[in-house]
Order: structure tokens, then C-alpha cells, then sequence
């Protein structure tokens, strides 16, 4: 009976649609949420419900967006390719996809943190419940920074943001601006940083170590440098760089070197390699701009990022995993350390003469674990230290959906070569004074909730 009412517990969260305006159940499919969580095993039972609503949709809006990726003539399904050729219209389901997928993951954990600290525990228990409670916060904060970074009008602190859901109810909420989200972000994180133990350390769940890595994602982008210093060497402190043996296999799922967080993947799991490659066929390769800033007989990213085919044929190599009979099917790394290593060299670039000496050192301390016979760069000026972060950002964390939101960020030019765009001429340079480098509200929220305002460019 127990094991049942936690079933119906996560479909009953299943069921909340895509529309903050109508995120209550209809009654016939609600359950009593203090009835289906009477244990510790059905707030677990709950929490893995949350997990496993967990989606990819940055990774494929970056892609798709940015200059990561080229679309090869093979891909004649039409899948993707209006985005890919800045076309997006608050229709298309690409759009759509994150807002749907990270409200449903937020509105799933705000049911069980509504009941889980009224579930009588034994004391053994007790533990155990706080962790999950962090875990439920830490992700409900993840989710509200993937949403900010897709939706926000831009990302200037007092510009319009997205809406915050710290309980799950009917209502037609409206956005607040970025530093709230923020602000809700980081008060869910500094909790759940008190809740989960340090000794938990199952990578395929939020330890206290991602939630610092988390911490250190939100400092950067909100441009507190001497925070995100802190919190990415707690990280850079606690877990090392994976060797050049090791990094091959974190690819293939054979090694958890650097891996702070991923989504464990199972056989019946969407695969995100299918994103790339659908199996013969190319949907999206590596783009040759990003190829091009490799060295492939030196730089280990190469091989593990982009595959060969022959023929002129390139694919994306990251998600291929290491079951050929489960081709396409990987864990999908949120957090890996090299990330920390490069938020922290930012945070240097950006602290004046005196960050100059340590940012370079993160810099170069990343790139001799990734180039052969690496030679450490000096650069001349903190400036020119930035510009090379950036520039390793766009190597190091290809495909994991963070190049359009890092240019986001910097109000930078999408600058594509024509060799990657040969099926989409048009779609060469994107600039921050076009329509198309934001993301729009999608539609149906918008009809759904006369209180959402669309993006000014879409209006």
C-alpha cells in the first residue's frame, strides 16, 4: 500500500500541466499529498519522481541556438531546424519544451516539501529526511536558474525574470525581476546546503558538493566575483580534474572522474545522443567552427567530442555512451569540475590586477589536463585573460548547454562560419539587438495567464 500511494503521488505531479496558470490538478487526478507521503520511503519514492522529470532542454536550445553545432543536408526531418535557423516563433514546441519541463520538475517538488516535514520519522530517520528535503530545494533552485537563463527578458538585475513557485497552487503568477529569482535561488541553496550531508556523495543525486558547484554557477552569473571565487575552490578543493586516462571514460560512462552531478540514464530513458544522431543519420554535427579551435592531435576534447564518419561526415561523440546495443544512451553531466576551474579563472579576470596570476594559473592548470605537451600561456592583461575563458568555455563545455547562455550573458555577437550554416544561410549573426537571440514566452502560457508578459521583442 505504501509503495501505491507513492505512485499515485508522482503521477499526481505528472499530471500538472505545462501552464503555471492552471498548475493544480483536476480533482479527479489530485491525491491527498499528506496521505500518499506517510514514510520515509514514500518521500523517497516521491523525491526519485523528481529526478526523473529532469530534462535536457538547455543542452538542445544551446546547440541549437548558438555556434556549437552545424545542420548537415542528411538531417531532412525539419527537427529543430526553424530554432537552429533563428525562427522561433512562442509556438514551436522547442520553445515550449524547458518552460514545461522545469515548472512540472518545481511544481513536483513544491508538493513534497509542502508535507515532508509533517512525516513522523524514527530517529534514524530524521537524517535522512532533511537530505531529501535539501535535495527537493536544491533542485527547485537548479530549475529556476534553467528558467531564468532561457526566459528572462536579459539578465540585468532589475530586469523582468521569470515567475518563482515556492508552493504548488492555482494562480496566474507574474514575473519578478532577475535579482528575486536569484534571490529565491540562493536562499534555496544556502538551505539545502545545511540539509544534505557531506559525506553523501552518489553523483546521480544533489550532494552538498553540487549544491556548493551551484552556488558557484549562480555567483558567476550574477557577477559576485569574490563568491564565486570561494565557492568553485571549495569545489576545485574537494575533487580533482580527471587524468587524460580517465577523461576518455567519463564519455562512455566507465569512470565518474570530475563528475559532480549527472542524470543517470536507463534503458527505457530518452536518449539524448538521439538529439545528434538518429542512427545512421546526422541530425546535428559538431559545427567546423568549434572543430577548428581544437588541435585534434593534441587536445583530448577533440576524439571525445566529435567523431570522424568519413566522407566529409562528423558527429557529436559526447553522448554515444558505452553500450553499443544502448547506442545514444549517456548520463547527462550537469556539473563537472573543469566548470569550477573555469568560473573561478572568470572570477579572477574580473577582480582587478591582483586576479590576474590566479585566474591564469586555473586556466592553464585545466588546459595541461586536456593538451599534450602543454605550453602555459601568460597573458598581458585581465582582458585578455576573459577573452581566453570564454573562448575555453566554448571547447571545454561544448554540448553540455551553456555556449548561447554564456553569450547571452555577454550581450555577445552568435557568429557562425558559412561552412555551418550552408543549409541556413541566413542564420550567420545573431546580434542582442535582434529579435531572435531571446527565448519568447511560449503561447500558451501567455493565453493561459493574462498576468505573463511576453518578451519585448515578441511583442
Amino acid at each position: 500500500m505504501k509503495a501505491i500511494h507513492s505512485y499515485f503521488a508522482i503521477l499526481s505531479c505528472c499530471l500538472a500541466t505545462s501552464c503555471l496558470g492552471e498548475l493544480d490538478v483536476k480533482p479527479t487526478e489530485s491525491v491527498d499529498q499528506s496521505v500518499a507521503f506517510q514514510t520515509i520511503d514514500d518521500l523517497n519514492a516521491g523525491v526519485l519522481g523528481v529526478y526523473a522529470g529532469l530534462g535536457t532542454s538547455s543542452i538542445t536550445i544551446s546547440s541549437l541556438m548558438a555556434d556549437e553545432n552545424m545542420l548537415p543536408v542528411e538531417n531532412s526531418t525539419n527537427k529543430g531546424v526553424q530554432v537552429f535557423s533563428w525562427k522561433q516563433e512562442p509556438v514551436i514546441a522547442d520553445i515550449g519544451q524547458a518552460w514545461q519541463n522545469f515548472y512540472m520538475v518545481i511544481d513536483r517538488a513544491n508538493r513534497i516539501l509542502a508535507e515532508i516535514d509533517g512525516v513522523v520519522v524514527t530517529g534514524q530517520e530524521e537524517s535522512r529526511r532533511s537530505q531529501l528535503k535539501g535535495e527537493l530545494l536544491a533542485i527547485r533552485a537548479y530549475c529556476h536558474f534553467e528558467l531564468l537563463r532561457h526566459y528572462a527578458v536579459d539578465y540585468d538585475p532589475a530586469s523582468p525574470g521569470v515567475p518563482v513557485m515556492t508552493v504548488s497552487e492555482a494562480g496566474k503568477p507574474a514575473r519578478v525581476p532577475v535579482s528575486k529569482v536569484f534571490e529565491q535561488i540562493d536562499a534555496d541553496l544556502a538551505d539545502a546546503r545545511t540539509l544534505i550531508p557531506v559525506s553523501y556523495t552518489a553523483n546521480t543525486h544533489v550532494t552538498a558538493l553540487a549544491v556548493v558547484a551551484m552556488q558557484a554557477r549562480s555567483a558567476l552569473w550574477q557577477q559576485r566575483w569574490s563568491l564565486a571565487i570561494t565557492h568553485a575552490g571549495t569545489v576545485i578543493d574537494a575533487m580533482p580534474l580527471a587524468t587524460a586516462a580517465q577523461f576518455p571514460d567519463i564519455w562512455l560512462d566507465k569512470s565518474n572522474a570530475e563528475v559532480i552531478w549527472k542524470l543517470k540514464r536507463e534503458a527505457q530513458d530518452a536518449k539524448l545522443g538521439d538529439f545528434y544522431r538518429e542512427g545512421t543519420r546526422v541530425m546535428y554535427a559538431p559545427a567546423f567552427k568549434l572543430m577548428n579551435s581544437m588541435n585534434a592531435a593534441t587536445d583530448i576534447r577533440f576524439g571525445a567530442w566529435c567523431k570522424d564518419l568519413g566522407a566529409g561526415r562528423w558527429t557529436v561523440n559526447k553522448y554515444i555512451g558505452g553500450q553499443p546495443a544502448l547506442a545514444n544512451l549517456a548520463d547527462v553531466k550537469l556539473f563537472r569540475v573543469a566548470e569550477m576551474y573555469l568560473i573561478r579563472a572568470e572570477a579572477y579576470a574580473n577582480s582587478g590586477a591582483a586576479g590576474l596570476v590566479p585566474g591564469t594559473a586555473d586556466l592553464n592548470a585545466l588546459r595541461a589536463k586536456r593538451i599534450s605537451n602543454y605550453v602555459p600561456t601568460v597573458f598581458a592583461s585581465n582582458a585578455a585573460l576573459a577573452d581566453a575563458v570564454m573562448e575555453e568555455r566554448y571547447k571545454e563545455l561544448a554540448f553540455e548547454g551553456h555556449r548561447y547562455f554564456d553569450l547571452r550573458r555577454k550581450k555577445a555577437i552568435i557568429s557562425r562560419i558559412p561552412q555551418d550554416a550552408a543549409q541556413a544561410p541566413s542564420a550567420l549573426t545573431l546580434t542582442p539587438d535582434m529579435r531572435a537571440y531571446y527565448m519568447p514566452i511560449p503561447l500558451r502560457e501567455l493565453q493561459a495567464n493574462e498576468n505573463m508578459t511576453q518578451h519585448p521583442k515578441y511583442q
